[in-house]
């Protein structure tokens, strides 16, 4: 896992070498608490706990914003169209995410080439799924759009195509031109 800082270097790579390298799609968070982390092994086969933050979405958005350097950064590399890939607290998962008030195979992302973006639909989670603050429910498969907000339970994710990842990383570092 990598930084929004540890990418900087790479702002200078061609669009097509960067999304080469990282993948179609990238979803940025804020770093799980380390002590989630270290008890997250243990965690397997316990019951999901219900979400502190649900009332604080926004709140939490504009704190991970502010403090976009320090993201994490898991990149998504789908190879074929409609490939999917889990989200869940477990290690069979695609996209682990060590958090109690995530379930254990909490949803499902599905890649749509022809669009150039996943959909995500919830596997029947306990605390839900939210694009944008909204409720996802259990039966809707949605796609997801640049530069979307995806939560799974009350760890909150910004979701972003490659190019936009680039751009932004080109902005930020002086000295290199803009496209």
């Amino acid at each position: 896992m990598v930084s929004v800082k540890q990418l900087r270097p790479f702002a200078g790579a061609s669009l097509e070498s960067f999304r080469a390298a990282s993948g179609a799609v990238a979803l940025i968070q804020q770093p799980v608490d380390a002590t989630f982390k270290a008890v997250a092994p243990a965690m397997v086969g316990l019951r999901t706990v219900g979400m502190a933050h649900r009332s604080r979405m926004e709140e939490r958005l504009l704190a991970m914003l502010r403090d976009f350097d320090n993201l994490e950064v898991h990149f998504l590399q789908p190879n074929q169209d409609g490939e999917e890939f889990t989200v869940g607290r477990t290690d069979a998962c695609d996209l682990v995410v060590p958090e109690p008030s995530v379930s254990q195979h909490h949803a499902t992302l599905r890649w749509n080439a022809g669009s150039g973006d996943f959909s995500v639909r919830d596997a029947q989670s306990m605390n839900g799924t939210f694009i944008n603050g909204a409720p996802l429910g259990f039966k809707a498969q949605v796609m997801l759009h640049d530069g979307a907000t995806l939560a799974f339970g009350d760890v909150q994710f910004l979701y972003l195509r490659a190019e936009t990842l680039h751009e932004h990383l080109r902005l930020a570092v002086p000295g290199t031109p803009a496209p």
